[in-house]
């Protein structure tokens, strides 16, 4: 870089008019584009022009390299709101008579990204032409070979999580946390080491908002594009711009310590290696996703992707032998923030030890940095959640930043989103239900048949006569699912002991189900007033078949706002009691319970009805209306 902070403002004028063009838009009719058009007019500008400098700057650098294609060097300044500075250097000494002739001083290469903010800041500022640093660099040296398997040498493979770290540090500049401060987390560390050791298997990644799961992704991307040859690896995020955000951490490491290694110029969303491995960002598409053959795909932000789209991306992951004969297994990284108990994120957490996935989790604890000996723990704001933990944490994120971060942010979006306690109920039907107190096995006793002792016991049919206090509620379906609950119900207290959720078979063959589980024959059933419709093909309604079959079937009409009032006092009542209890082995219902929700984008009343949850807690909704039904009629005078 010429420095020119020591001239006159004339002189840098004169200098920059003697030797300097500027590039300052690029236009392109949309008809021709995609047709490589824009870097061939840069190309041909760069070579015909008459001063030995070619400049530009532009935001939609970040994004797309034409600039770079057409032989431009790119320096990204730090703040990511700045334009992306283009220089062209056709190689000749300055013009003769300018400053700078034959005093050319190259700066240091930490003084290149002040001295281009300093020039952007003044563009900015000043309705003149600024004067404009032009920059010309050598190409930075490979890193020295060093000591194979210490850590020292970019491309040997790392043998320990001792090495992987010190590699991580050398080369990335990036110290990771290794240990967690929380009970039951883990360390951000934690991560690279299953994703980067074969063979690696399918991972989620729990983790608060800034803290570091897309940066850490794009180092795990990294690793893998230099250690294990022939890699394929896609990055795709909840959009594009999310998925875009890793790129601009994986692309800059690779210019900085890996530019002799790239197989040609690097695309806005392509990158190859010369050791064949290379790495891509997709669309969210069906279209993008479904040609996909890779070993390594990470899904950033899991909580905005398409289910569909998701489904279509469980079946892009193949394994491949490296070189060396070694194996690379084909796996699928998760990454987001648990923010919604219905969301996909909630759903892979839950489903996690069924589908062999490893569960990688850390709060913003975790990645605190250590909290200094002079910071007085009682005056914190974080010391509620803290309780000292900070003061053996040696994360990145700053403490002040934690702070104000809490003092901005409602109770419920600190705990789901940065303490990762638990998913926010904002949107909930039921935000009162606790799976730690709804969700038992024991009943009271006065559920048993002629029980005189009180307390609780495990309520199973093998250990007591239960039919006189066991009802049913039932939501009907055939293409949409058939929905039963099996509820003992002493008068106070509700406990919903069984389900049963089955689509695509008749009534007569649901009753047969109904039948031989071992509750015995119920007293009464609550269902759909909807049931009282004639089937088409048998003329007999759902309700006459059952009340042929020997059942006392109620199926009274009511509001939908009205029963779901009746499932929420039961859950907790306005004097803190709770009377509606659900067994451990009604896990669809739990989930119902849990994950039923309003819509979002706009005001209802009326729950959004998934085609999952609903049904269950319909039939729940449908005994509660009817078990306030009067069986007799009294008559009073006044």
């Amino acid at each position: 870089m010429f420095d020119l902070r020591d001239k006159s403002y004339r002189d840098k004028l004169l200098f920059a008019n003697a030797n300097l063009r500027t590039i300052t838009r690029v236009i392109v009719h949309p008809t021709f584009r995609s047709a490589g058009l824009a870097v061939a007019i840069v190309k041909r500008l760069c070579e015909h022009c008459l001063t030995r400098y070619v400049e530009a700057m532009a935001k939609m650098g970040r994004v797309h390299p034409f600039f770079e294609r057409a032989g431009m060097m790119r320096v990204t300044p730090a703040d990511p709101d700045r334009p992306v500075y283009f220089c062209f250097d056709r190689g000749e000494e300055p013009s003769p008579g300018t400053p700078g002739e034959g005093r050319v001083r190259v700066l240091p290469t930490e003084a290149i990204g002040s001295e281009i903010e300093k020039n952007v800041e003044t563009e900015e500022a000043s309705p003149r032409s600024s004067p404009t640093i032009c920059v010309t660099t050598e190409p930075s040296p490979p890193p020295s070979p060093g000591v194979p398997g210490e850590g020292e040498n970019l491309l040997t493979p790392c043998r320990s999580a001792d090495e992987l770290h010190r590699w991580i540090q050398r080369f990335a500049g990036v110290n990771v946390p290794r240990r967690s401060v929380c009970p039951h987390h883990q360390a951000p560390f934690d991560y690279l080491l299953q994703s980067y050791f074969e063979p690696a298997k399918d991972l989620v990644v729990w983790a608060p908002r800034g803290g570091g799961k897309t940066r850490l992704a794009a180092l795990a991307t990294l690793l893998d594009l230099l250690h294990k040859p022939g890699i394929a690896v896609t990055i795709l995020g909840g959009s594009l711009l999310q998925s875009l955000r890793m790129w601009d951490h994986l692309i800059p490491d690779l210019d900085r310590i890996a530019e002799n290694l790239l197989d040609g110029k690097t695309r806005s969303r392509r990158v190859r290696l010369t050791n064949a491995s290379q790495a891509d960002v997709v669309a969210q598409s069906q279209r993008a996703v479904r040609g996909l053959r890779v070993q390594k795909l990470r899904c950033d932000e899991l909580e905005l992707f398409d289910p569909k789209v998701l489904e279509a991306a469980k079946l892009t992951t193949r394994s491949m032998k490296l070189p060396n004969g070694s194996a690379v297994a084909g796996t699928m990284e998760a990454l987001s923030t648990l923010h919604t108990p219905w969301g996909l994120m909630h759903d892979w957490v839950e489903q996690s030890a069924a589908a062999g996935r490893s569960v990688v989790k850390w709060c913003v604890l975790d990645v605190l940095e250590t909290c200094p000996p002079e910071r007085e723990c009682a005056s914190c704001p974080l010391w509620d959640d803290c309780l000292g933990l900070a003061k053996k944490a040696d994360g990145f994120m700053s403490i002040d930043d934690a702070i104000s971060l809490k003092r901005r942010a409602s109770v419920e979006s600190w705990e789901a989103e940065m303490l990762c306690n638990r998913p926010s109920v904002k949107g909930c039907v039921f935000p009162t239900f606790d799976p730690d107190q709804h969700v038992c096995e024991n009943v009271s006793n006065a559920l048993r048949e002629g029980a005189s002792e009180l307390g609780a016991i495990s309520l199973s049919p093998q250990s007591a006569n239960l039919s006189p206090s066991v009802s049913l509620a039932i939501d009907f379906g055939f293409s949409n699912p058939f929905a039963c609950l099996w509820i003992a119900d002493d008068g106070s207290t509700i406990h919903v002991i069984d389900e049963y959720v089955q689509s695509g078979r008749t009534m007569e063959e649901h009753v047969g189900v109904i039948q031989s589980r071992p509750w015995g024959k119920v007293r009464t059933i609550a269902c759909d007033p909807a049931g009282n419709s004639r089937n088409d093909q048998t003329a007999e309604s759902n309700v006459s078949l059952l009340r042929r079959r020997g059942y006392v079937v109620r199926s009274k009409s009511s509001h939908i706002v009205d029963g779901l009032e009746l499932i929420r006092r039961g859950l907790r009542s306005g004097s803190g009691d709770v009377s509606l209890f659900v067994h451990p082995q009604c896990k669809q219902l739990v989930k119902a319970l849990r994950s039923y929700h309003y819509p979002t984008g706009f005001n209802s009343e009326l729950p959004f009805k998934d085609g999952e949850n609903d049904h269950l807690i319909d039939a729940l909704r449908y005994y509660y209306v009817n078990r306030a039904v009067r069986t007799t009629m009294t008559s009073r005078s006044y």
